[in-house]
């Protein structure tokens, strides 16, 4: 890799110095999954108002805005209720340094109601899997759950089909991607770092230096870590589009 590729990447790296959040203890980890599920039983128990009641002030704020007749909350009731997952598993949780906020990354389980089949949905008795996002906050010193992002089943990812180092020329060097996501893996190698960055539902293989080039130019490589929001610029492979090699990274700070 020429050596003015390593500069602009270098200087990047070292200009993102974010804050890492910190594992989410056990018992705050429960508390917030149990809030969780009661807002999930009183969607299905066709309460909306008291399920909004446990939301925080955005998300009540936004429904007061968007709920204004019977029909819209009926609606809204029917999406919810069609949403909920009937289990979550926790693959990762995190909470700022404040204490204030926290995220819970699951996949979430439903299975498909027994009826009349949906054109152009599962079958009946189908379980369905999906990423599922769980944010939280804390207002007047009381957790509120914020929002929920839907993505897509980790199983279902489309993983990198080469994860092999090639040399500059095997990319199109007079081009430049942007790209951004979590981490999903982290691979330190002789000669180079394997980053794996999830976009959607598929692998993008990004390569930077190793990790003593890292560390010689201040990075300190802790910062790569999985489920880390990092965003990319570099060039594309020429004929690999889950390929990138790195011009300059920068890791996401914590809100």
């Amino acid at each position: 890799m020429p050596v003015h590729r390593w500069i602009l990447m270098l200087a990047a790296l070292l200009a993102a110095t974010p804050a890492l959040a910190a594992p989410l203890e056990a018992p705050v980890q429960q508390e917030l999954l149990a809030l969780y599920e009661r807002y999930n039983k009183l969607i299905r128990a066709g309460k909306l108002d008291d399920a909004l009641a446990l939301r925080g002030t955005e998300a009540r704020a936004q429904a007061k805005k968007d709920l204004k007749t019977a029909k819209q909350k009926r609606d809204l009731l029917e999406m919810a209720q069609a949403m909920t997952p009937d289990s979550v598993e926790v693959l990762h949780a995190t909470i700022n340094r404040a204490g204030t906020k926290a995220e819970i990354i699951t996949v979430g389980a439903k299975t498909v109601p027994k009826g009349k089949p949906i054109k152009g949905a599962p079958p009946p008795g189908t379980v369905v899997r999906v990423g599922l996002t769980l944010e939280f906050a804390k207002e007047g010193g009381a957790w509120k759950f914020g929002n929920q992002t839907f993505g897509a089943d980790p199983t279902q990812i489309t993983a990198c089909k080469d994860e092999s180092n090639e040399p500059d020329t095997a990319y199109d060097v007079d081009r430049n991607l942007s790209m951004g996501g979590p981490i999903a893996r982290v691979d330190f190698k002789a000669d180079y770092t394997l980053v794996v960055v999830r976009v959607v539902d598929e692998e993008t293989c990004t390569f930077l230096p190793n990790r003593a080039e890292l560390e010689k130019h201040g990075l300190q490589p802790d910062k790569l870590v999985p489920y880390a929001i990092v965003e990319i610029e570099g060039s594309p492979h020429k004929s690999d589009k889950q390929k990138v090699l790195v011009d300059k990274l920068s890791v996401q700070a914590e809100e």
